[in-house]
C-alpha cells in the first residue's frame, strides 16, 4: 500500500531544529496533531491523540505515535479526506505523497499547476480538490498528456523555491529531490 511506503520515506522520530515541519513522528508534525488531535471522540477526558493521558498534545505524544496510528491519521486526513483516494493509480499515490509531506492545499497546487501544463483551458490553482481539477485530470489522461512527469516536475519546482525562499532547508534538498522522481511509484 502507498501508506507503507511514505511511512518508509518518512520514517521516525526528527527533532531537526532547522526543519520547518517542526518535530515529526513518520511524518506526522506536533502542528498537525495540535490542529486535528485535540478532539475527544470517546469522550474518555482525553484527547484522542493525548497518547500518554497527560492533558497536553506536545512532543511526548509525538514520541509515541506508532506506525498504525500515522498510518490512520494518512488515510483519514491526506488521502480520503480530501478525495484523492477518487484519482487514478498512480495519480493518487503521488498527490497522496505530497499531502503528506506538505500538505493536502499544497499537493492540489502541484496537481492544479501539472495539469495547467498540459494545455488550455487552464484552471484556477486555488488548491481545492474539486469537480474541474479531477475533470481536468480526466481529460487530461484521455489524450496521453504526461502528467505523471509533469507532477514530478512541479514538486521539484516547490522544493527548490523553499530552498531559495530559505537557504537553512538546502541541506533538505536531494532528498526532496529524490522523493519528487519517485512520486506516483507505488
Amino acid at each position: 500500500m502507498v501508506a507503507a511506503r511514505i511511512l518508509r520515506i518518512e520514517g521516525g522520530h526528527v527533532n531537526d531544529p532547522v526543519d520547518r515541519g517542526g518535530e515529526t513522528q513518520y511524518g506526522i508534525s506536533l502542528r498537525f496533531l495540535k490542529a486535528v488531535g485535540g478532539i475527544d471522540t470517546n469522550q474518555d477526558g482525553f484527547a484522542d491523540l493525548d497518547l500518554n493521558f497527560d492533558t497536553v498534545l506536545d512532543g511526548q505524544d509525538i514520541r509515541a505515535l506508532t506506525p498504525e496510528i500515522a498510518r490512520n491519521l494518512y488515510l483519514q486526513h491526506f488521502y480520503v479526506g480530501p478525495g484523492f483516494w477518487q484519482l487514478p493509480r498512480p495519480y493518487d499515490a503521488a498527490i497522496f505523497d505530497q499531502a503528506v509531506n506538505g500538505g493536502t492545499t499544497a499537493a492540489i497546487k502541484i496537481l492544479q499547476r501539472a495539469l495547467n501544463r498540459q494545455g488550455k483551458p487552464h484552471l484556477k490553482v486555488d488548491g481545492v480538490m474539486g469537480p474541474i481539477t479531477r475533470g481536468k485530470l480526466t481529460e487530461c489522461l484521455r489524450y496521453g498528456y504526461p502528467v505523471l512527469e509533469a507532477i514530478r516536475a512541479e514538486a521539484l519546482e516547490r522544493y527548490r523555491a523553499i530552498v531559495a525562499a530559505d537557504p537553512s532547508q538546502k541541506r533538505f534538498l536531494k532528498g526532496w529531490e529524490r522523493r519528487a522522481r519517485e512520486l506516483g511509484r507505488v
